[in-house]
């Protein structure tokens, strides 16, 4: 992730760089584009940077001096409601000059194949629809500071998605959309060189049950073992005795195979630990657990672990600052990476308080009930806080794919769950991306409800790592 920051070179030493290279008939290759727009705004400057800049590659600079924006020798285009004297053009709609959340009365179009959104109809704009307005309106989860019914857990759900209505939800659009502009560009500016960012893979792991049945109270196993009798498991009896005499492995202890499967093609896995008190949909082995405890320490080798907040903790910054606390404790060291339990984000809540934490990345921007892209991006971004109209620190990166999605949401076979494995990854490679994968680890014990799953997995690395 590159770190984002305007460029200092000024207007005048941009522009005599370029013309003395011109006299000395110097071939060059463009990198500072240059974009004149009516008011140079925090969204603006936002969304630009991200598909400009992180997405093709180029240097970009503002103006809102229409002398400077004729004068300048290089590659540019004006961003606004007219076009700019004979310059390049993209019609802008309203939304990055407005402020606060609006509802927009989206329509879904398809041109070429690919979704757009924020349509235009000014016959001399490059594009029929506003990209940048397209891009931050995905990007900045706008839809999800407006008005929208959750589920039983109080989550934004896909099918109130623009994505999921306009049927795009497995569509990278934002890819599309700078690559369109980017081909554009390089039509009327072959000097460009743009560069697209390199396609990378990174698995992540979560585990909200370390151990089925080692590490909990007495109070817990024998509460385990008389509700097991009471449903006529005794097999589940029996296989409980037996771990914890330490006569048969853990059913989700399949950290060595976990470890085994990425190294054999370089990869370190990221955990996220749910270290928080049981209760409710927060039931983790004991957090005082001196086995959990060993077991951190090993999965932390290459500072593997990261934060797994419980669902009861997205009410209460006071909980989730104890189980933060907690687990850099037992760590030695701060903890900078997080995903939330069940996926459950409340913008702009649920990220400001992870910034308060100090949480630098973030790993929660996915749906629980399908694959695809949330924010319509297959990058890492920085999340931008409509509330305060501010671009923040905290880098988001988009999980696309979840095991328990395929398996339990969909109730797909392990046959259908691959083949969607694997157009997900190739869509991913299409447009430079990161893949972040989604599993746990006890879906990995290739054992009861999850016999198979292992050889998903295996596959999935495989192909996601080559």
């Amino acid at each position: 992730m590159r770190v984002r920051f305007y460029s200092k070179i000024s207007f005048k030493s941009t522009k005599v760089f370029v013309f003395c290279l011109i006299w000395l008939q110097v071939p060059m290759l463009f990198f500072m584009l240059l974009v004149h727009t009516p008011a140079i705004t925090n969204r603006l400057k936002y969304i630009f940077t991200l598909v400009i800049r992180d997405m093709l590659g180029l240097e970009i600079q503002f103006t809102s001096s229409a002398d400077e924006f004729r004068e300048y020798p290089g590659p540019k285009f004006s961003y606004s409601d007219r076009p700019l004297a004979d310059g390049l053009f993209i019609e802008a709609s309203n939304l990055l000059f407005e402020e606060g959340v609006i509802c927009h009365e989206l329509n879904v179009s398809w041109i070429g194949g690919i979704p757009i959104i924020f349509k235009t109809g000014h016959p001399l704009s490059l594009l029929p629809f506003d990209p940048f307005a397209a891009a931050f309106y995905m990007v900045s989860r706008y839809e999800e500071y407006l008005p929208h019914q959750t589920d039983k857990y109080g989550r934004f759900t896909a099918a109130e998605s623009i994505a999921m209505k306009g049927n795009f939800l497995e569509v990278p659009v934002i890819h599309l959309w700078a690559e369109k502009v980017g081909k554009l560009l390089l039509e009327h500016h072959p000097g460009l060189a743009i560069r697209y960012p390199e396609y990378r893979y990174l698995p992540t792991i979560d585990v909200d049950h370390a151990y089925c049945y080692r590490g909990r109270t007495p109070v817990r196993t024998l509460g385990g073992i008389g509700r097991d009798i009471a449903r006529g498991h005794l097999d589940d009896v029996l296989l409980r005795i037996k771990v914890l005499y330490g006569l048969a492995a853990d059913p989700y202890d399949n950290y060595s195979f976990i470890n085994r499967v990425h190294a054999q093609y370089g990869q370190n896995p990221l955990y996220f630990i749910l270290f928080a008190d049981h209760g409710g949909d927060d039931n983790n082995i004991s957090v005082t657990s001196e086995i959990f405890h060993v077991l951190l320490h090993a999965l932390d080798r290459h500072k593997g672990v990261a934060i797994h907040p419980s669902l009861s903790s997205n009410k209460s910054h006071a909980k989730l600052l104890a189980e933060y606390n907690a687990l850099c404790q037992v760590l030695q060291r701060e903890v900078t990476s997080s995903r939330q339990h069940f996926l459950h984000l409340r913008l702009p809540q649920t990220y400001r308080s992870l910034i308060q934490l100090g949480i630098s990345d973030d790993y929660s921007m996915g749906y629980a009930s399908h694959p695809g892209f949330r924010a319509g991006i297959a990058v890492p971004f920085q999340f931008f806080d409509l509330g305060s109209n501010e671009t923040t620190n905290l880098v988001v990166h988009p999980v696309s794919l979840m095991d328990v999605t395929m398996k339990d949401y969909l109730r797909l076979s392990t046959e259908e769950s691959t083949e969607i494995v694997n157009r997900m990854i190739k869509t991913i490679k299409s447009v430079h991306g990161e893949f972040v994968s989604l599993w746990h680890n006890e879906s990995l014990g290739d054992t009861g409800r999850w016999r198979g799953w292992r050889r998903v997995y295996e596959e999935m690395v495989k192909s996601a790592s080559t």
